[in-house]
């Protein structure tokens, strides 16, 4: 349960002030130490200086900005997605950075004893090296190693390996189990330079520390192609070499990656070339051999010339059949009857003079004929010979008709050879423009792809040789002049913080853990009156009169006799109850003395023992009795004067004491006879004090409730608990004992305090 006195708005808040004031030299020496500490850590800490440089990245997240570097940038064959995330993540890679921290010989730290008394140290680099070493091999022993390198001339130096020392010339091999090394001169050379410390790292550490920590790398705003990368280091030109040096690394790795495409794919163009040559010569040859083999030179001209002479052969054809069909009816009329007296039918289809000249002979007979018969009979002499003439005639003609119509034949069949060969190759044309067409198609991919990759390989050649990194420097690599860290002002803050608040911590939390009453207002939040404080017994003394009764704490208790005639002036307070919540509060202590302040002005008192559960009164005045409380109860025998004895410590001031201890203490509280004896000690005494047991443990108190005037609660200081101050609220709220007050017993204040009344004050030392 947290103290009362921090849970209370304003007045918790002053007190805590005030209790933080009493203790100002704490407060002074924990500032004080808490700031030399800060000067004395900012003093040996090496400073950190942030160094930065900002770098432009092709964010390219469809991959053209790679893929236009090779050759087959239109064909999308190697493209590669490249990405700001991505790159940030190349930067950090553990590969780039052990390379880097390999080329600066970063396995090696130089430091030299510097300030005061050599409290501070100072790391040396670059150009302020007195000496160089040169890491041939490093054994995990190597790394936790303590070694020191003096110069002793100009040529010699002294290595010194923990309690090995070797003197070696410069440049000379340094072996052991634990490592192999040169020391060489450094930049900043000189006999009287001193001693310097080196240490060895292990670079597979080192590389994990900057890539997981050191090393930050961060987009300038959220989406952007701009990154800075930045590392803290306290030798600024370190952080500028490690961070340039990186740049460089991965940009010569981007060149020589795009580099390695390049190369690869003109051995890719060359290697499928010599196969492509060999493939298109075949091809070559495969189409000169189907168009020889078919006799086609082109084939489009060609097959128009064969439609064309198909469609001549076929004219031809059908002229031919007519004249043999003309040949073979002019053959029926004179081989018909109708030929001995008719006209014969001109043959003017057929271009033959002579079968002409016959037939129109003919002809002419048949007329020469017809006219005689029209005046002479046909037995006439000249008829019988025109029939002669006519029918010598008749046979030449058919004779000359058979010649020609086997002519005609002749030709027909010609024609129609003729015609089959070209009507056939009009009919093959689109087979044979398929095939040549197959072969032509092929010769044309192949022939297309060699012009492809002869074009691609100069391409490529040329990017060969023209290669760009994809990155560029905005910002080098530069270091800010103001340190990043230790922040001397914000570590100063810190140190008065932690300085101001430790105090006051410890003073907070010993109050806020402390579950005991350490202040009288804990006691007014209760609704009980105060009937005043005591402050602590310095003399061990039960009565606080006997030794000095000038005392603080006598002053005190004549204060509480005070108030208490001012607290209860409107009833009687000749019967007074003492109590608490639990042993050891002090209310026998407080019991005694109240007794002997009321008896100081002569009046006669009596401090009745009526804690029968563990008495302890008459022990504390050095008193014995032979009778006692419970004797006078169980025996009606025994009166009020055997029971009471004189207290020693004052002639007015008389005692009774508990006597023997009963089995039964909460009946005999009970008992008919306490009122009795109650009664008649108010008569014989001017107060009656009842030192009982505590009402937080036992409730024999409420028992003497109704006999008593006032009820003095004892409340003791960081000792009662802060949860037995709800007995004393309940006891308040609910009335249970008669006018309620309570007394602060065992009081402690600050030496710049004083307990004070009436224009007095009495000052208290601890």
């Amino acid at each position: 349960m947290a103290s009362a006195q921090y849970l209370n708005g304003n007045n918790d808040f002053i007190e805590i002030l005030k209790k933080f004031a009493r203790n100002w030299p704490y407060f002074i020496i924990s500032l004080a130490v808490a700031m030399t500490y800060v000067y004395g850590f900012l003093y040996i800490t090496p400073q950190q200086y942030k160094v930065s440089s900002t770098l432009l990245i092709q964010d390219d997240k469809n991959g053209t900005a790679m893929s236009s570097s090779t050759a087959f940038s239109d064909l999308n064959m190697f493209q590669t997605v490249k990405t700001v995330d991505n790159e940030i993540e190349v930067l950090r890679s553990r590969d780039l950075i052990y390379k880097v921290l390999s080329e600066l010989h970063l396995e090696t730290s130089y430091f030299k004893k510097d300030g005061f008394n050599g409290f501070k140290t100072k790391e040396l680099y670059g150009k302020t090296l007195p000496f160089k070493i040169e890491v041939l091999d490093l054994k995990s022993g190597a790394y936790a190693r303590n070694i020191s390198i003096a110069s002793i001339n100009d040529s010699l130096f002294k290595l010194t390996d923990s309690t090995v020392k070797v003197v070696a010339a410069y440049g000379a091999l340094i072996k052991n189990k634990n490592y192999v090394i040169r020391v060489a001169k450094g930049p900043a050379f000189s006999n009287s330079y001193g001693s310097i410390n080196i240490k060895f790292n292990d670079l597979y550490n080192l590389t994990e520390a900057y890539s997981l920590a050191k090393l930050r790398i961060a987009p300038v705003v959220k989406d952007a192609n701009t990154v800075v990368i930045s590392v803290s280091d306290n030798v600024p030109q370190r952080g500028i070499d490690l961070l340039t040096l990186l740049i460089q690394t991965y940009n010569i790795n981007n060149v020589n990656k795009k580099n390695i495409i390049a190369q690869s794919t003109i051995k890719f163009i060359d290697n499928r070339l010599r196969y492509l040559v060999d493939d298109l010569s075949s091809s070559e040859h495969d189409v000169e051999s189907f168009k020889q083999q078919n006799q086609v030179a082109d084939i489009n001209i060609d097959a128009q010339l064969n439609a064309t002479r198909s469609v001549d052969y076929n004219q031809m054809l059908s002229s031919s059949a007519t004249k043999l069909s003309l040949i073979n009816s002019i053959e029926r009329y004179f081989k018909g009857k109708q030929g001995q007296s008719n006209l014969a039918p001109s043959a003017m289809g057929i271009e033959d003079p002579i079968l002409n000249g016959l037939i129109a002979k003919f002809n002419d007979l048949q007329l020469e004929k017809n006219r005689m018969l029209r005046t002479a009979n046909a037995e006439n002499p000249l008829v019988l010979n025109l029939n002669d003439q006519l029918s010598a005639l008749r046979i030449n003609i058919l004779e000359n008709l058979n010649s020609i119509k086997d002519g005609f034949k002749i030709e027909r069949n010609n024609l129609l050879t003729s015609y089959s060969q070209y009507s056939n190759k009009s009919k093959s044309g689109p087979s044979i423009e398929r095939g040549l067409l197959e072969r032509s198609r092929e010769q044309s991919v192949k022939s297309g792809l060699y012009r492809y990759l002869i074009q691609k390989r100069e391409e490529t050649a040329l990017s060969l040789s023209t290669t760009i990194p994809s990155s560029q420097i905005i910002d080098k690599p530069a270091y800010n002049t103001t340190p990043e860290s230790p922040k001397r002002k914000l570590l100063y803050l810190c140190g008065f913080m932690f300085g101001f608040f430790l105090p006051a911590g410890v003073i907070y939390a010993r109050g806020f853990f402390n579950n005991k009453v350490t202040n009288a207002r804990t006691i007014e939040l209760t609704g009980a009156r105060l009937l005043g404080e005591l402050s602590h017994n310095l003399d061990k003394n039960t009565n606080v009169f006997q030794k000095d009764n000038r005392s603080t704490i006598s002053e005190l208790f004549r204060y509480i006799r005070m108030n208490l005639d001012f607290m209860t002036s409107k009833g009687s307070n000749k019967v007074i109850l003492v109590t608490s919540s639990m042993q050891g509060e002090g209310k026998t202590f407080f019991t005694i003395n109240l007794a002997t302040a009321l008896g100081m002005r002569d009046k006669k008192v009596i401090i009745l023992e009526f804690d029968l559960r563990r008495p302890t009164l008459l022990k504390k005045l050095d008193l014995t009795s032979e009778f006692g409380f419970t004797d006078y109860i169980k025996n009606d025998t025994i009166t009020v004067e055997k029971i009471i004895q004189p207290s020693l410590m004052s002639q007015n001031v008389s005692v009774i004491g508990c006597g023997e201890i009963p089995d039964d203490p909460a009946e005999i509280m009970t008992h008919p006879k306490v009122s009795q004896l109650v009664e008649e000690l108010k008569e014989r005494f001017d107060y009656v004090i009842i030192d009982t047991s505590p009402v937080g443990q036992v409730a024999d108190a409420f028992s003497l409730a109704r006999h008593v005037d006032v009820s003095i609660y004892v409340v003791r200081y960081n000792y009662t608990n802060n949860y037995q101050m709800a007995i004393l609220k309940d006891i308040c709220d609910e009335n249970k004992l008669n006018n309620l007050l309570v007394v602060f017993n065992d009081a402690k204040r600050e030496k710049n305090q004083k307990y004070s009344y009436a224009g007095y004050g009495y000052a208290m030392t601890n």
